[in-house]
């Protein structure tokens, strides 16, 4: 079998098929459940992991700012503002966590990934 780049013409076309690989690999884990790599960032220090998205639902227990979180998906329910959020949004992160999996307002995730909504 020739190497690519004598297919190609030139070892140009070896990173650009390098390239397309990797692109493809990146594409193919895009539809995983879980985006990590997301953080607790939040204005007053932490925030807690609830049972629901809404600030009446019972906590999990907290999260200090910095710790980590698996994102699994989004929806929208209860409206919070500030100072209970970084700023006012309705958008909810289900994440995965330390304490276990639960909700968190979205203000209060840094490094948010793209997930999907939930079902």
């Amino acid at each position: 079998m020739r190497p690519i780049w004598k297919a190609l013409g030139t070892k140009t076309g070896v990173a650009t098929a390098t390239a397309g690989l990797a692109m493809t690999a990146l594409l193919a884990g895009a539809g995983t459940a879980e985006a990590a790599g997301s953080y607790i960032s939040s204005n007053s220090g932490g925030a807690n992991i609830r049972s629901c998205s809404n600030t009446g639902c019972s906590s999990y227990g907290y999260l200090r700012n910095g710790a980590g979180v698996s994102m699994q998906c989004w929806r929208d329910d209860q409206w919070v503002y500030p100072p209970s959020a970084n700023y006012a949004s309705n958008r909810w992160f289900k994440v995965s966590s330390s304490v276990g999996t639960g909700w968190v307002h979205s203000s209060l995730v840094g490094g948010q990934a793209g997930v999907g909504h939930c079902g």
